[in-house]
């Protein structure tokens, strides 16, 4: 009986045929395209298939979740950039060095706080320049990191499964917008013939 062996089991043993499909899965990310046997092919089609939709989803729901808030395509894009480069608030303000000591932090030089909070004020000022009303920037910035968390959700669940993180990366910048709207049908595989030796079928597997 075949319990619990489901799937393509590629002729390998378990962990190193995890650590081929990562592999050939980042290779098809990179490179976009590769040339491997038809089984394993099919195997990492399989899974560059699911990584995709899972970061379809995630995009999906993170951007469903700030236009509840923010209606405007522009202002949204620009608050989860904003959002991405630091977590702040309208009311932050540096704690002195005597706050600090309280919470168990070490203190900071006058060079060090200088650059805090010229940072801190810069993120404040993008924001207002943004939404111009304090409580409305406040709770659309707050909706914003709730969705930057959904986000991440899934850009952690595909690490699990991906050996770089860059390729995660790319996976939400290029592949993402690509993608959107699409239902699947990702990749598209092609029979290259057979290959000299052992006459296995190899076949060329591509990002559409």
């Amino acid at each position: 009986m075949r319990h619990r062996v489901a799937g393509n089991r590629i002729n390998m043993p378990e962990a190193r045929r995890r650590a081929a499909i990562r592999s050939m899965v980042d290779g098809l990310f990179v490179h976009e395209h590769i040339h491997v046997t038809r089984a394993r092919a099919k195997v990492t089609q399989s899974e560059a298939e699911k990584l995709i939709g899972i970061a379809i989803r995630g995009a999906t729901d993170a951007q469903a979740h700030l236009r509840a808030v923010v209606d405007d395509d522009y202002t949204a894009e620009q608050l989860m950039e904003l959002t991405r480069r630091g977590r702040f608030t309208l009311d932050e303000k540096i704690p002195s060095n005597e706050e600090r000591a309280a919470q168990g932090k070490f203190p900071l030089g006058a060079e060090a706080r200088k650059l805090k909070e010229e940072k801190l004020a810069g993120l404040q000022k993008d924001l207002l320049s943004l939404i111009k009303d304090r409580d409305e920037a406040q709770r659309a910035l707050t909706t914003a990191r709730e969705a930057l968390a959904i986000e991440l959700h899934a850009r952690r669940m595909i690490l699990k499964r991906l050996p770089r993180e860059l390729t995660v990366r790319k996976i939400f910048e290029q592949f993402v917008p690509r993608y959107t709207g699409r239902h699947g049908g990702y990749t598209r595989m092609s029979k290259l013939g057979y290959r000299q030796g052992d006459a296995a079928q190899m076949a060329r597997l591509e990002m559409v």
